[in-house]
């Protein structure tokens, strides 16, 4: 039995991780892809809008070229960590179901020799949300030619793309298909992309629309997908955009089936979380995005690593007087 197992080896689970080793706890993390998956599964070239700073977890410095760091960087990075710090990592083991209580947990998982059964005193899920892209709910989107993951452009060349969304995933997808050579169009619902996206990218995109380089079909929602295109409805009424791919880049939900499975409470979409970010199930905590369901634009790396902090301290300080009381 360890004292904190971990589910998610991004890098808020690690955090929590590295939190649980320097606080005496033993810990052990359970990850289903690799050491940071979640940073694996970026699109391939992209930059990170925070600063190397504000990633960092245990006071190991990221260094990156420029001034903010490329996902390959990151992901390099959160591996050395891991790995340096000696962290218990089960990568490819994807936990099932969490049971049990407080003190006595039993969390099930299943790599490939099959499912197991691992025990733990305390559990803190941090799974995220990258997993988990929101879908538009309309006909076709099962298509093959549909995708809801970008992770480079270079196999749509001379290809026609159509981009869904109008945040930082969509205009970044559009201008990295655009210099590729893809013949890109991208629709939104707004009457303009968001502006919250990044700075750097912002004008570039303009700039490409005015040129006509980048097509934008704005205030308009996608009805249906077929093998053929996109039927949409506008201002103007039905229309069809012709596209041999669909990009559908319209945010993320917390991944949050292990929580729900545990039959935690909840306020509308989101599980009721303590300060220290545990749920109602006591000794189950779930810090970084995956506790924020739809809201995924407030709960950052940045933030996530201080519920790793608040909620490990809480868990030190719960062993501490369990172990007080047994002797």
């Amino acid at each position: 039995m360890v004292d904190v197992l971990v589910v998610g080896a991004g890098p808020v689970g690690l955090a929590a991780a590295l939190e649980a080793k320097r606080l005496g706890l033993s810990h052990l993390v359970l990850e289903r892809g690799a050491v940071a998956e979640t940073i694996y599964r970026f699109p391939r070239q992209m930059v990170f809008f925070s600063e190397s700073r504000n990633i960092e977890i245990g006071g190991h410095p990221l260094v990156s070229q420029g001034p903010k760091p490329t996902r390959l960087e990151a992901l390099r990075y959160y591996q050395q960590v891991a790995e340096r710090e000696g962290l218990r990592v089960l990568p490819y083991t994807e936990v099932l179901r969490v049971e049990g209580e407080e003190g006595a947990f039993r969390v099930w998982a299943r790599d490939r020799r099959g499912e197991k059964a691992f025990a733990a005193r305390y559990v803190v899920l941090a799974t995220g949300y990258f997993g988990n892209p929101n879908r538009l709910g309309v006909p076709g989107e099962e298509l093959s030619h549909v995708l809801f993951r970008y992770e480079e452009a270079f196999p749509f060349f001379g290809q026609r793309v159509t981009v869904v969304g109008g945040s930082n995933s969509a205009v970044e997808a559009a201008l990295d298909l655009y210099r590729a050579g893809a013949r890109v169009t991208l629709v939104h619902r707004g009457k303009w992309v968001r502006p919250s996206v990044k700075y750097w990218l912002l004008p570039d995109f303009e700039n490409r629309v005015k040129e006509g380089s980048i097509g934008a079909v704005m205030e308009s929602r996608v009805r249906a997908i077929t093998q053929e295109g996109l039927l949409l409805d506008t201002p103007q009424g039905e229309a069809f955009l012709e596209a041999d791919f669909v990009l559908v880049q319209i945010g993320y939900r917390a991944e949050d089936r292990l929580l729900k499975q545990a039959g935690v409470a909840y306020q509308e979409e989101k599980p009721l979380l303590s300060p220290e970010f545990e749920t109602s199930r006591p000794g189950l905590f779930a810090i970084g995005s995956c506790a924020f369901g739809p809201d995924t634009r407030s709960v950052f790396i940045e933030n996530g690593r201080e519920h790793a902090k608040l909620a490990l301290a809480a868990i030190a300080r719960r062993a501490l007087d369990s172990l007080h009381k047994e002797h």
